[in-house]
């Protein structure tokens, strides 16, 4: 058993062997990498050698790995970039972040290589169990909504809670109460339930453990149909973002053209 003690002496190590890993990153970005995105490789090889699966940042509780199983790679590239400063434009890399491709804009063998094989395999765990659930949960919500305006009836919180039960058997309020005590999170203060029990890291086990729940209460043929609707639908969501985006573009650049216009009269 590791003592108290031997516990904090190897969490300072990895916390010092963490820094040493951001000051490695600091001296490698160049902001002349901007341009041609070797930035981002720069990133995930970074990633690579991050020692710690969780970590408190400025007040913040930041979990990398869900469940010993699952990395959220991009909350650690946010954490890294972050670190980088004015190095790389806010803008440029939460365009990169914000994107929900599987591999980050690489190809499968490239990423898997920048970030080593345990992390890939721990990514695609985070993928499938936490992006693609939440997906599957949205399309659900929007199937039941159509049925509710279908059949006449007033839209409400219903929807969500008909789509845990149908995916999950049992109510959202209920299946939290059970992840909760097996989690061991404590039990919220008074007027405090969401600061002290929905942190990010905690909505995001949630959501793993409610996908390892549905794995083990689904046939394989079940399982493969709900995948494809989450993919389908975190597809679409992926194209809207585009589209918004190209909206917001286009807006910008006609007022800009306005704005030379005006000038030039």
């Amino acid at each position: 058993m590791v003592s108290s003690k031997e516990s904090d002496t190897s969490n300072d190590s990895l916390a010092k062997e963490a820094n040493a890993v951001i000051k490695r990153l600091k001296s490698d970005i160049d902001p002349v990498k901007s341009i041609d995105e070797s930035w981002k490789l720069s990133i995930l090889e970074t990633i690579a050698k991050w020692p710690l699966a969780n970590e408190d940042v400025a007040g913040e509780r930041l979990d990398y790995l869900i469940g010993g199983e699952a990395f959220d790679w991009r909350l650690l590239a946010k954490r890294l970039l972050v670190e980088c400063g004015s190095k790389i434009e806010q803008e440029t890399w939460w365009k990169w972040l914000s994107d929900p491709v599987l591999f980050a804009g690489l190809e499968e063998p490239e990423f898997m290589r920048a970030v080593g094989v345990d992390k890939f395999r721990a990514h695609l765990s985070y993928f499938y169990g936490v992006t693609v659930e939440q997906a599957l949960v949205a399309a659900v919500i929007e199937e039941v909504t159509h049925r509710r305006v279908a059949a006449g009836r007033q839209l409400s919180d219903g929807s969500l809670e008909e789509a845990y039960e149908t995916l999950y058997g049992n109510a959202r309020d209920q299946l939290w109460e059970v992840f909760k005590h097996e989690a061991g999170i404590k039990s919220a203060r008074e007027g405090w339930r969401h600061r002290d029990e929905h942190s990010l890291g905690s909505e995001d086990a949630f959501i793993y453990w409610l996908f390892k729940l549905r794995m083990e209460r689904s046939d394989p043929a079940k399982i493969a149909s709900d995948t494809r609707k989450g993919l389908a639908q975190l597809e679409r969501m992926r194209q809207n973002d585009v589209r918004r985006r190209n909206l917001v573009h286009s807006d910008e650049l006609q007022k800009q053209t306005r704005g030379r216009r005006r000038r030039s009269e």
